[in-house]
Parts: C-alpha cells; sequence; structure tokens
C-alpha cells in the first residue's frame, strides 16, 4: 500500500539527540503542524524527539522540515504509511524527560548502541539458532502479533522491559546457556535501539536491532518471504496493519483498550459481537 491509496498519510519518526534546548521548540513546533492541518503527537526531550503524527502529505513535508530545520534533529527517521481517514483527534506537542520511557538513568544510544540490521536480512538472523529475538513491545501488542521465534517479555509497559531482560540473560548465564548474540525489534525502532543500548550495559557485546523496525520490515519484506505472524499495533485509531502497511480488521476494547480482532459486519450492516481475550469482556464493535 502507498501513499496513494490512502486520503492521508502517516508519519512515524523518531531521533536520539542530545538536545539541551528542546523545551524552546515546543511553540513553534506546534504552530507548524496546527497551520499544515496536521494532527498526532509529539514527544520533545533532551534526548530527542519521537512521535507519529498524520495529515496531508504535504503538510507533514511542511512538518518535517521545520523538525530537520533544527540542527539536532537533520537526521530525523520518518516511516510512512497510509490510512482512509484521520487516526488522531487532536494535535499534542509534549515535553518529557525521555522520549521513550525505559526509567533506567544513564543509558545512552548515542553513547552505545546495537547493530542495525536491514529488513532484507532480519531473517537470516533471527531463523540461526544461537540468536536470542526479543519483542520489545508491551504484552497487548505481542499478543496480535510477532515474529516466528521471538520471546515474549510480558510486559505491560517498557519501564518493566530492563527487569524482564536482566533477569531473563542472567538465568541463560546460571543455566550455562549463555545467547551468542541478542536481537530485539519493536515497532518502529526507538525501543529496541534504547533496549540495546541497555543489554550493552549488561555485557552482551553482539546485539541487534531490527531498522525502521516492524513497520519497515512489513513494507519492504514480502509476504512470502517474511516470517511475520499476525498484525502490528499501531498507536493510532488504525489500531493494526499488516503486509504492504494495510489497515487491519481490528477495534479497541472499550473495557480495557486491548486490541481485539472484529468479525465482519453482519448482513443488515449493523453491529457485531466480538470478545476481548484481555479483560473476558462481550463487546460490541461498530
Amino acid at each position: 500500500m502507498t501513499d496513494g491509496d490512502q486520503n492521508i498519510s502517516v508519519a512515524a519518526l523518531y531521533h536520539f539527540a542530545r538536545w539541551a534546548g528542546f523545551a524552546d521548540h515546543r511553540a513553534a513546533l506546534y504552530e507548524v503542524a496546527e497551520g499544515a492541518g496536521v494532527k498526532g503527537t509529539l514527544l520533545l526531550a533532551a534526548e530527542g524527539i519521537n512521535g507519529t503524527i498524520a495529515g496531508p502529505r504535504a503538510g507533514l513535508d511542511h512538518v518535517l522540515a521545520a523538525i530537520r530545520a533544527i540542527p539536532e534533529l537533520a537526521g530525523v527517521d520518518v516511516k510512512y504509511s497510509g490510512a482512509l481517514r484521520m487516526p488522531f483527534g487532536r494535535l499534542k506537542v509534549r515535553l518529557r524527560k525521555e522520549i521513550v520511557t525505559m526509567g533506567v538513568d544513564g543509558i545512552d544510544p548515542l553513547h552505545a548502541v546495537g547493530t542495525y540490521v536491514d529488513p532484507g536480512q532480519w531473517n537470516g538472523l533471527i531463523s540461526d539458532p544461537e540468536t536470542l529475538v526479543i519483542d520489545t513491545r508491551n504484552a497487548y501488542e505481542v499478543g496480535i502479533g510477532t515474529f516466528e521465534g521471538a520471546e515474549d517479555p510480558g510486559t505491560r509497559s517498557f519501564r518493566e522491559f530492563p527487569d524482564w531482560v536482566k533477569a531473563r540473560l542472567a538465568a541463560g548465564a546460571a543455566q550455562g546457556t549463555p545467547p551468542k548474540r541478542v536481537a530485539m525489534f519493536c515497532t518502529g525502532g526507538i525501543r529496541c535501539e534504547k533496549a540495546t543500548a541497555y543489554v550493552k550495559a549488561l555485557g552482551i557485546d553482539e546485539v541487534y536491532h531490527l531498522k525502521g523496525g516492524i513497520l519497515k520490515y512489513l513494507e519492504q519484506v514480502p509476504e512470502q518471504e517474511s516470517l511475520w505472524r499476525g498484525a502490528c499495533y499501531v498507536f493510532d485509531e488504525r489500531v493494526a496493519v499488516g503486509h504492504g502497511l494495510a489497515q487491519q480488521a481490528y477495534k479497541l476494547c472499550h473495557s480495557c483498550g486491548a486490541p481485539v480482532s472484529a468479525p465482519s459486519a453482519d448482513e443488515g450492516g449493523g453491529y457485531v459481537e466480538g470478545g476481548c481475550e484481555a479483560c473476558r469482556q462481550t463487546i460490541r464493535l461498530a
């Protein structure tokens, strides 16, 4: 699916940087995005920028030009996809301590980070039995899709990941089965990039992460060659995408917010019922 197939373009972006003056740019970036008809969220912190925004492609280009005009953010990484309608209700530009919250002091991806692996080389890496493959996302995301053979930490937030991976590596060492290498992935690349910095700080030398995240893999790797199974959760009203970044048939449970596979509409075009495994509720899906 290309941007031309959709009415709205969606840009997932992030960049780690040493950006002491980040707070001074909040108002200006909000004004530029609002004027360009762009909605979504941008998070600004001393360690860089993170966010997902949507709007007409020309509007996104205008906002991204403003971001790249900031010297510290000139190398911002962007992944595009499409949506049939605006997937965000409003625009938010927020200041944060971290652009992705791990909660561990001193972890700096600009100091030490894992090795990027392009989507085309990812299958070979994770198919090696000596590679420990870890999904750094939360349990509700992993529940609807992940890579074949990947371990699920079962976390509710990224703050829980450091304790989990530290315990996992320690257990392997105690059993005499430490991994030869560790490969990690997430939706767009930001969580697994920060996770690789943490794992290297634990003393693991051979650490890898998927460049561009799951989104870039689903965009570039043909479905017939893919080791991805299921759908990829996204943090907007599309809920999930699949190969080619096509929107998938998922809704959010109104009780707990978990993604739920949406059944087809009934013959009358009305509501249908679906079950949420996360909270065991029967919910009505539009």
